[in-house]
């Protein structure tokens, strides 16, 4: 399901700069990018599509993520490397969210999906940094269990509110597993299954995680949503609410989107190891520049940008967006794909 399944490093454009080992973005680049792009970032996530806890000098990145005191800094994780200097850290730099990634609620499916993990290790390490979030007395880190929904545990998502409210988490992050690139994960697509039944599902699992308390802070919204009256509309906008799902981000990105055809270009920046800088995570052809030879304001005026900008907004899109609709559909909406 996972880039990693199948190799322990991944390499970027351009690719004749060099991968730092074991593709740990080195703390000059990392430096760089928080004097360059943190004073002017809402939201930091400190990896994307990698495992942090990997990184030799982790905590030496905490702490300058959090000198920057970025509004709302998270990073997601498997946790299994978690350490009590690591989760101290974690604590007293502010991290405002840990996503901890959990696709089974127990050990047989855990384990047969994420291979080499250990299901008692993830919870022995859960509980590690909620006893350390405990003794510093903060409230902070929030707990957000990322679930990716698939074959292998189709029957695991109704179980998730009630574990996820037993273990201490605040926030589910639920989405379908997608096609990766370098990886077969095709029998593990839920795109052949009927639609109302991917929706009986999903509408029963968030209402029961809403009643639970926990908040939507990603979750497949298809045919459930759609009321047919006004008061219907009304009730499930005021559900929304309540879910944590209507929020204002929200709001905004999709404004964005309407704008230029894309919610990520122009507000979104994915810094890879090697320094290359993209325009959302899904980009695969050449980087918008590179740092630390490149500043902010030579990323925000670079030539490719406004290609891509230009090329969304006239409807003909250039490089990886033009392909891109299915890819973003396929990871949270995967709904377009089952009705073809």
């Amino acid at each position: 399901m996972c880039y990693f399944s199948s190799t322990d490093e991944l390499r970027f454009k351009p690719f004749d700069a060099a991968t730092p080992p074991r593709g740990a973005m080195t703390l000059e680049t990392f430096t760089h990018v928080a004097d360059q792009l943190f004073p002017h970032a809402w939201r930091v996530a400190l990896a994307c599509a990698a495992e942090p806890l990997m990184h030799p000098a982790f905590r030496e990145i905490l702490a300058i993520a959090a000198a920057a005191r970025v509004p709302d800094l998270w990073f997601p994780t498997n946790l299994l490397l978690l350490t009590e200097a690591t989760a101290r850290a974690i604590v007293d730099a502010g991290v405002r969210t840990v996503g901890v990634s959990i696709d089974g609620v127990d050990a047989a499916t855990y384990e047969s999906i994420r291979t080499g993990a250990r299901w008692d290790r993830a919870l022995d390490r859960l509980e590690l940094l909620k006893r350390v979030r405990q003794e510093r007395g903060a409230e902070l880190p929030r707990l957000r269990l990322i679930f990716t929904w698939m074959s292998s545990n189709f029957d695991h998502l109704r179980r998730l509110p009630e574990f996820a409210a037993r273990h201490g988490f605040a926030e589910l992050d639920v989405r379908f597993v997608s096609p990766t690139v370098g990886v077969d994960n095709s029998g593990e697509l839920l795109t052949g299954r009927e639609r109302h039944q991917l929706d009986s599902e999903l509408e029963t699992t968030a209402r029961d995680a809403v009643r639970r308390g926990l908040r939507l802070s990603s979750f497949p919204e298809l045919g459930w949503s759609r009321r047919r009256t006004l008061l219907g509309r009304a009730r499930h906008r005021l559900w929304l609410l309540r879910a944590g799902i209507d929020r204002p981000e929200y709001r905004r990105h999709a404004a964005h989107e309407r704008a230029i055809g894309c919610g990520y270009p122009l507000v979104t920046y994915v810094i890879r190891p090697n320094g290359a800088v993209f325009p959302c995570q899904f980009w695969e052809e050449e980087p918008l520049g590179m740092v630390p030879r490149d500043d902010r304001a030579a990323l925000a005026a670079a030539p490719l940008l406004e290609r891509i900008v230009t090329g969304l907004k006239d409807g003909r899109p250039v490089g990886t967006c033009a392909t891109c609709d299915q890819r973003r559909d396929a990871f949270y909406r995967p709904t377009r794909q089952a009705q073809r």
